[in-house]
């Protein structure tokens, strides 16, 4: 895939082209069916497949103190875009100059700079100044400019509308098993392996410490059953989030126990995927009790592992 950071807004291509035009953070079941609605028109025309998004959320830029955290960073969403076969991700800065643009003057920029055939958007896609740009903009330039418009109808679950926002919320609520049905596959962490106290092994779990992205979405403090890669290999472990509210208070810390891992990862980069959520942060008065409670919860991991590598 040809990725183009496309910061003046110039980049060009002769090739007739589907295009597909959204944020695509997370990469869900309704963009897949976007990338699906490309991909089609590629095999059965020959189309190259351009996604064309932004480097960051819009809200960064027009209201940064109610920018959302991110389903994936930049680098996640370019491999996993990487992996759906796409030919062209065009990265583009959503500065004062794109976001005061008119709807016109935006269908305008891609019909010089693109040689569109087929344009794909999803049923609730808004563009221009304040979102006024709309299907009925769409389907003027497509029969002005001759393009192929393809509205993608909403992808429900449970009865609610699959969004990078509700996705969030059920990452920050804990239910990980349903955000993961909906990212179709679980929701992720990248980051470096860290020092901390050292309680964890002083306890008889040591647990590799990650140092993370702030601008990822944190589950609810809890523990998890985790999978988590390290060097193309795969284990299971328990994952705590939270305060660590036994010892002290402070920061968020996310920390991972593997099963049947007895290397050193420090400095070492490793992904924790949250698969289930196992239960709720808790204080204990002794350390002792929060022995215990971790023996409790591989036995619920343990149990949960066998149901799923036997499935």
């Amino acid at each position: 895939m040809k990725v183009i950071f496309n910061y003046d807004r110039n980049y060009k291509t002769d090739l007739p082209s589907a295009i597909a035009l959204g944020t695509f953070d997370g990469i869900h079941l309704g963009h897949r069916k976007l990338v699906q609605k490309l991909q089609a028109k590629k095999e059965q025309f020959g189309y190259q497949s351009i996604v064309y998004t932004f480097f960051s959320h819009p809200l960064k830029h027009l209201k940064p103190e109610m920018e959302p955290p991110q389903i994936m960073l930049l680098g996640e969403k370019i491999k996993e875009l990487t992996k759906l076969g796409i030919d062209v991700l065009v990265l583009n800065s959503f500065d004062k100059y794109f976001s005061h643009q008119t709807p016109d003057t935006f269908l305008d920029q891609l019909f010089n700079n693109f040689h569109i055939k087929s344009l794909v958007v999803g049923f609730d896609y808004r563009f221009g100044h304040k979102g006024a740009g709309n299907h009925i903009h769409l389907e003027q330039a497509a029969e002005n400019k001759n393009w192929d418009l393809i509205c993608v109808p909403s992808v429900k679950r449970g009865g609610e509308v699959v969004s990078s926002s509700l996705i969030r919320k059920l990452i920050m609520d804990g239910r990980v098993a349903v955000a993961a049905e909906l990212l179709t596959k679980p929701y992720a962490i990248n980051g470096t392996v860290i020092h901390g106290h050292g309680r964890g092994k002083s306890l008889g779990f040591p647990t590799a410490n990650l140092r993370y992205s702030s601008g990822k979405v944190i589950p609810k403090n809890g523990v998890y059953l985790t999978n988590c890669k390290y060097k193309n290999n795969e284990y299971w472990g328990l994952t705590s989030v939270g305060t660590n509210p036994t010892f002290s208070k402070g920061d968020v810390h996310i920390e991972t126990y593997l099963l049947d891992f007895y290397e050193n990862l420090y400095e070492e980069k490793i992904q924790i995927q949250f698969c289930d959520w196992l239960r709720g942060e808790i204080k204990f008065n002794d350390p002792r009790d929060l022995i215990l409670q971790m023996e409790q919860d591989w036995i619920k991991a343990k149990k949960l592992i066998y149901k799923k590598t036997k499935s």
